[in-house]
């Protein structure tokens, strides 16, 4: 409900915020908004030519993990110093529950978008993807946790800790997701521009399903189920590829 986020918001405002706390937050801000989406873009020549052994890619599953989780240690840090906790920034149960199942729908429309495109999948696309989509066991074994991990850290960083504290700075909501979701996108800039499209948008829907509902919750649990809808869609066309 939009009234309970602007509540949300108007809770988060930086007036309340001692000079030392404003830093902190600020400064975990510009890491989410600013150089995380800045390092990937630098970096995602890199991941095209990364090597697709076994290994190289569950290092890169457990790198992964280890920056979106102490980037949310540092956020929730931030928020500490702040006298705030996750609670007030959308990880709380939802004022409608029907987001469940709008974010059901959401990430269940997704996957199957990609799976009436999955044929047609851009070359430059496919040599980005292949980094990190899993083809065997043990790559879905690292896999699983990679997913929980995004759809946890991500929907806290970017629609609850992002979107609600530039939203605090410029009272504006829709500043807010576009600024958040803009930045989620180029966060994805390995999987080329495509990928980034993309990315922006979903950040866009699961703005609106955060805003809708006031609650992390929906968006977490779409994220993973299309991560991992997604991914299966694209190891089949993974392993396509290196048949031919």
């Amino acid at each position: 409900m939009v009234n309970n986020v602007r509540k949300m918001v108007a809770y988060a405002s930086f007036a309340r915020i001692a000079p030392p706390s404003a830093q902190a937050v600020l400064a975990v801000l510009a890491l989410v908004i600013l150089a995380v989406p800045a390092v990937a873009t630098l970096f995602a020549a890199r991941y095209a030519s990364a090597a697709d052994t076994p290994r190289a890619k569950h290092l890169r599953y457990a790198r992964t993990m280890l920056v979106l989780w102490t980037i949310t240690g540092l956020a929730l840090y931030a928020l500490a110093l702040h006298r705030m906790s996750p609670h007030d920034v959308g990880v709380r149960p939802p004022y409608r529950p029907s987001a469940y199942l709008i974010g059901a729908l959401l990430s269940l429309g997704r996957i199957a978008l990609g799976a009436v495109g999955r044929g047609g999948v851009a070359d430059d696309y496919a040599r980005a993807i292949r980094t990190v989509i899993p083809v065997s066991l043990a790559d879905w074994l690292w896999f699983v946790p990679v997913a929980a991990t995004a759809a946890l850290c991500e929907e806290f960083l970017y629609r609850g800790y992002a979107l609600t504290q530039i939203a605090a700075l410029t009272g504006s909501l829709i500043a807010g997701a576009l600024v958040s979701s803009l930045a989620f996108g180029i966060a994805h800039a390995y999987q080329g521009k495509a990928g980034m499209l993309a990315s922006g948008v979903t950040g866009l829907l699961y703005a609106a399903l955060f805003v809708y509902g006031g609650s992390l919750w929906p968006c977490i649990a779409a994220h993973f189920v299309q991560d991992i809808g997604g991914a299966a869609l694209l190891a089949r066309h993974v392993d396509a590829g290196r048949a031919r």
